[in-house]
């Protein structure tokens, strides 16, 4: 009488076969959780960037309408001022931001040059102890950020008209920019 052997096992080749299958299921849903984490953090930039941009429209519509108020002029810089000469000039770069340090007029801007525009520090935005987005000062130790804005004053077809072109810039893996275009116009005077 012959014994049978009914014992079945696996075989080497199919243990690897298992074991390469499980690391591609691993592989594959780490491949996900890293995409998904990449695609956060890009939307959270985002909207971050879109509202920033926003903003800087946003502090010109109230300058524009704080100038309408004070001085019958539309187009003033820094309206407190009251120096007529200074207005916005066409193809120039502006600082645009909130100035609550508790001045009379609360929103700052400032010309860039165009040696200014050539360093990106010189509109780089930091963290304030509030977690408030300013411009970076020089002698500062706050944290400093990868957003970077501007704002662009063009010129229209018309004379009672400014094209203002409102950017933001990140840097994160590669840089990305958010832009919004609008037109200030002299509305009292159409």
């Amino acid at each position: 009488m012959k014994l049978q052997n009914n014992k079945t096992a696996f075989s080497i080749i199919e243990i690897l076969i298992g074991i390469f299958i499980f690391t591609l299921w691993i592989i594959s849903i780490y491949a996900i959780i890293s995409s998904s984490l990449r695609v956060n953090e890009y939307n959270k930039n985002y909207i971050i960037a879109s509202n920033l941009a926003r903003e800087q429209l946003e502090l010109l519509r109230n300058n524009r309408d704080y100038n309408y108020e004070k001085l019958q002029k539309f187009d003033q810089i820094n309206p407190p001022n009251i120096n007529f000469s200074n207005t916005f000039t066409w193809s120039t770069h502006y600082k645009v931001s909130n100035n609550i340090s508790g001045l009379s007029f609360p929103i700052s801007i400032e010309e860039l040059s165009v040696t200014d525009m050539l360093d990106d520090e010189n509109y780089r935005l930091c963290l304030d102890t509030n977690n408030m987005y300013i411009y970076c000062p020089v002698w500062s130790g706050l944290k400093k950020t990868f957003f970077f804005k501007y704002v662009y004053v063009d010129r229209t077809l018309w004379n009672n008209q400014l094209k203002i072109t409102s950017k933001v810039i990140w840097k994160a893996r590669w840089v990305h920019d958010f832009e919004v275009t609008s037109i200030l116009s002299d509305w009292k005077q159409l």
